[in-house]
């Protein structure tokens, strides 16, 4: 049995380099994602009456029948595969027919692998041969996907163009993919015309509460895991109520009792203000320091911030929810964080009773589109925008046509740091 390794930019690249050297008798062992593309691992002139071996903890009675059923799948998604890729010039444009029959013939090879997947799992992982031929069945789907997006992209070049500039934005998957459905693109819509209309399409989607928390006085928490800003955004919002009603009817409180420098952010902003700082602890609950503020007009609650996995946690959700009197809850986001981030935090506070978000650090951020992503896919309100660490100047009422403006710029930045130098 002859072994070598491939390298190339994706897998459709590297299943041609495979296919060209050694056709289509070539096992797949095995396929991984590497710096600067993937690498496969083939092997060809092997024994492969292997294939026909029943492995050990395979019932022996339907052992044969399942290995030659998965060859013969194999074999024939293979067929479709090609057969979906080849035959046409890729210069001359396919007509609705021709495209037709190719969406069949990739949704007949989708159909196929997805047949393979679940039998190969039952099978023996000693089983050498059929770990290869899983393999081969993932390198056959990554390949089918890679030809199904150029094939969108032949057919629809301002859909597809469209979709990878949101992707590039930092939108998500499933908000892109609203987004270009919503436009409802003919198929000779100009990509400028249809750019505008998805841009009008995600100014809809992000939500703001529509007016300034702190005018509308009661009891605020700030929640929100380590790092993202509660404690500066509640500066900011003391400050900003200070300027505009004075310090009297305003009090600061903070449960995060675990870190002690935040109380002593929160006791000098307290002390530069005017007004009182409260700590919540063993000896102190919330509920009696909430009624020891009753005459406060504004009360402003930063909470602890913790992992998501933080065994406290619980503790901090326990200790707001249990209180006698309403709390408005408000999620703070980093605009630095990644998106798969930013979901396991709203994952985390979602289920207890949010009225909305505020996102920090939007000057710090290098694509805007994961929080809008956020936003839009929850439906979570927008209450404010924290931009840098002036107090009060870098915060402002949550304006879905500024994040949106600041998103489209760190967008077209990117772009025009990755253009060729002219």
């Amino acid at each position: 049995m002859k072994v070598k390794r491939f390298f190339a930019p994706d897998m459709r690249q590297a299943m041609k380099l495979v296919r060209d050297e050694f056709g289509a008798d070539a096992a797949i062992l095995s396929n991984n994602k590497v710096a600067g593309g993937v690498e496969i691992v083939t092997a060809v002139d092997y024994d492969a009456s292997i294939l026909r071996e029943p492995s050990e903890r395979i019932d022996p009675e339907n052992s044969d029948a399942l290995t030659d059923s998965l060859a013969g799948a194999l074999a024939k998604a293979k067929d479709v595969i090609e057969n979906a890729s080849g035959g046409q010039s890729p210069d001359r444009l396919e007509n609705a027919f021709q495209a037709k029959a190719k969406e069949r013939q990739f949704d007949q090879a989708e159909a196929l692998v997805d047949t393979l997947e679940p039998k190969t799992r039952r099978q023996s992982p000693e089983d050498a041969a059929m770990r290869a031929m899983q393999s081969e069945i993932q390198g056959l789907r990554e390949l089918l996907r890679e030809q199904m997006k150029d094939s969108i992209a032949e057919r629809k070049p301002v859909e597809a163009m469209m979709y990878k500039r949101l992707r590039r934005m930092g939108l998500s998957e499933h908000f892109s993919a609203r987004i270009v459905e919503a436009a409802d693109l003919s198929d000779d819509a100009e990509f400028s015309s249809a750019w505008d209309e998805a841009v009008e399409q995600i100014r809809a989607g992000i939500l703001t509460t529509g007016s300034d928390v702190v005018d509308q006085g009661g009891i605020v928490a700030l929640m929100g895991p380590t790092g993202v800003g509660k404690t500066t955004t509640i500066g900011k919002l003391a400050a900003r109520y200070v300027l505009k009603y004075g310090p009297d009817s305003l009090a600061l409180v903070t449960t995060d009792c675990y870190r002690v420098a935040a109380y002593e952010q929160l006791r000098t902003f307290g002390r530069i203000l005017g007004v009182p700082v409260r700590v919540v602890d063993e000896k102190n609950t919330l509920d009696a320091t909430l009624k020891s503020l009753k005459s406060k007009a504004l009360v402003l609650i930063d909470t602890a911030g913790l992992s998501v996995k933080d065994p406290n946690m619980q503790e901090q959700f326990s200790l707001l929810e249990t209180a006698s009197v309403r709390i408005r809850k408000y999620l703070v986001f980093s605009a630095t964080s990644q998106q798969q981030v930013l979901q396991a935090t709203y994952d985390t506070y979602r289920n207890h009773g949010l009225n909305g978000c505020v996102v920090t650090k939007l000057d710090e951020a290098s694509s805007g589109g994961e929080v809008i992503s956020l936003i839009a896919d929850n439906r979570l309100p927008l209450a404010y925008l924290s931009s840098g660490q002036k107090i009060p100047d870098d915060l402002r009422v949550g304006d879905s046509g500024a994040l949106l403006s600041k998103a489209l710029e760190l967008l077209e930045r990117a772009e025009t740091n990755e253009a060729p130098d002219r």
